[in-house]
C-alpha cells in the first residue's frame, strides 16, 4: 500500500522590513554577546593588573579559560597572497565586472603557484600582517564597545603611574604626561600625572593647575581646533627669504653628495650658470617666477616669495615643485652653447667678477682676486640687506 504524501506547508514570504527586523535582532544579540566577552576579559585584565596575578591563573579562576578565550585563526600566508593579487587584478574594474576568487585561481593557478614559490620569508610575513591588520580594523568596527574601551584606558594608565613611580623612584627622573579623549562620542575622563617638580613646573612657571591643563587639551581636540584654527598672524618676510635660501642651500649640498663632489658647495645666485650649473653639472629646475634664478630677497614682495617658498617645499614629483636635477652631458653642453650664446646677444649671464683694490703695499705685486669667492661673498652681503 503506498504511503500518502505529507502536507507541503508553505509559509509567507518575508517581506523588506521581516528581513531587516530579523537581521538586526541578529546583530543586536550578536552585538551584546561580544561586548559581554569583551568585557569580562578586560576586567579579568584589570584584576590580573590590580593584584599582581598572571591572566592565564585569573581567566582560570573566572571560569573564562575555555568559555571567553577569543583565539582567532590563523594566519595563511598564501590566502593573504592570493587576496593581495585579485586586488591588484580588480583595481581598474567597476563592480559588476570584478572577477571572482574561485575563476582568479582557476585561470591562473600556476602563475599564482610559481609566483608564490618565489616568495621570500619577510614577503610572506608582510602578506601575514596585511592580513591581521585588516582583522583588526573590521573587528574594531563591527564590535565598537565603549565599556571595554574605558575598561582598557583605565587599565593601561594604572599600569603607566606604576611604572613611572617606580622609574622615578630608581632613577630620579621628574616628569609629566596628559591624555585626553579624542572626539566627543568618548566619554573617558582626562588622564594626568605629574612628578613632584614637573606640577611645581607648571604651576610656578606656565601658571596653570595640572587639572586645568588636561581640561584645556581636552576643549581643545574635542571642538576640533587642532585642524580648524588658522594661524592669522603672518611670518616676517625675511624669514620667509631665509627659509627659502636655506631650502635651496640644502638641497644642492644633498644633489652635490650624489654626484661625489666632496668639494662643499656653496649656492651662487650672482654667478649661478658659471659657478653651479657649468661647473657642478646640476640646476634648479621649475623656478616658478619670470626671469632666472636669483635672490630670494630680489624677486620682489611677499606674495613672490611666498610662491617660492610653496613651490621649493612641493614634493618632487608634483608638476609645480621647485627642484635641483642633475643635467646629462648632453643638457650640459646644451646649456653651456645657450649661455655663450645669450651673452653674446648682451644678457647678463656671466657677471664680471669684482677685482680687490690693490693696497700700496701690495702694488708691486699688482695682485687682482678674481674667484668665485668674491662672488659667494659679494652674494652674502647682497642677501644680508
Amino acid at each position: 500500500m503506498a504511503r500518502a504524501p505529507k502536507p507541503c506547508r508553505t509559509r509567507a514570504k518575508l517581506t523588506t522590513a521581516q528581513k531587516a527586523e530579523r537581521r538586526n535582532k541578529l546583530d543586536a544579540l550578536t552585538g551584546a554577546i561580544d561586548n559581554a566577552k569583551e568585557a569580562y576579559a578586560q576586567e579579568a585584565i584589570d584584576i590580573a593588573q590590580t593584584h599582581g596575578r598572571s591572566l592565564k591563573w585569573t581567566r582560570s579562576q573566572l571560569f573564562l579559560r575555555s568559555h571567553l578565550s577569543q583565539r582567532g585563526r590563523g594566519v595563511n600566508s598564501w590566502n593573504g597572497f592570493i587576496k593581495a593579487k585579485l586586488r591588484e587584478e580588480n583595481e581598474d574594474c567597476e563592480r559588476g565586472d570584478r572577477i571572482k576568487l574561485t575563476q582568479f585561481i582557476a585561470d591562473n593557478k600556476d602563475e599564482l603557484l610559481e609566483a608564490y614559490s618565489r616568495l621570500t620569508f619577510a614577503q610572506r610575513h608582510a602578506y601575514n600582517a596585511e592580513v591581521l591588520e585588516a582583522r583588526a580594523q573590521k573587528r574594531h568596527i563591527a564590535r565598537a564597545n565603549p565599556k571595554a574601551k574605558h575598561h582598557d584606558i583605565n587599565a593601561t594608565f594604572i599600569g603607566m603611574d606604576h611604572e613611572w613611580m617606580a622609574l622615578c623612584a630608581r632613577t630620579g627622573i621628574e616628569g609629566f604626561y596628559v591624555g585626553v579623549r579624542g572626539n566627543i562620542e568618548d566619554l573617558s575622563e582626562p588622564k594626568i600625572f605629574f612628578t613632584q617638580k614637573a606640577e611645581k613646573f607648571v604651576k610656578e612657571v606656565l601658571h596653570v593647575e595640572p587639572r586645568h591643563l588636561g581640561l584645556k587639551l581636552e576643549a581643545f581636540v574635542v571642538s576640533g581646533l587642532d585642524e580648524n584654527t588658522m594661524i592669522t598672524r603672518q611670518r616676517p618676510l625675511n624669514k620667509l627669504i631665509s627659509d627659502c635660501r636655506t631650502i635651496i642651500q640644502e638641497e644642492l649640498e644633498s644633489i652635490a653628495l650624489k654626484k661625489n663632489i666632496k668639494k662643499a658647495v656653496k649656492m651662487n645666485y650672482i654667478n649661478y650658470e658659471r659657478s653651479i650649473v657649468e661647473h657642478c653639472g646640476v640646476a634648479l629646475v621649475g623656478w616658478p617666477l619670470p626671469g632666472p634664478v636669483c635672490n630670494p630677497s630680489k624677486v620682489g614682495g611677499r606674495a613672490e616669495v611666498q610662491k617660492l617658498l610653496s613651490a621649493l617645499q612641493r614634493e618632487h614629483h608634483h608638476s609645480e615643485s621647485c627642484h635641483w636635477v642633475v643635467l646629462t652631458d648632453e643638457e650640459l653642453v646644451q646649456r653651456m652653447t645657450e649661455n655663450r650664446a645669450r651673452h653674446a646677444r648682451g644678457e647678463a649671464v656671466y657677471v664680471a667678477r669684482k677685482k680687490r683694490k690693490v693696497t700700496s703695499a701690495e702694488h708691486k705685486s699688482n695682485t687682482t682676486i678674481d674667484t668665485d669667492t668674491e662672488d659667494s661673498s659679494d652674494d652674502t652681503s647682497t642677501s644680508d640687506e
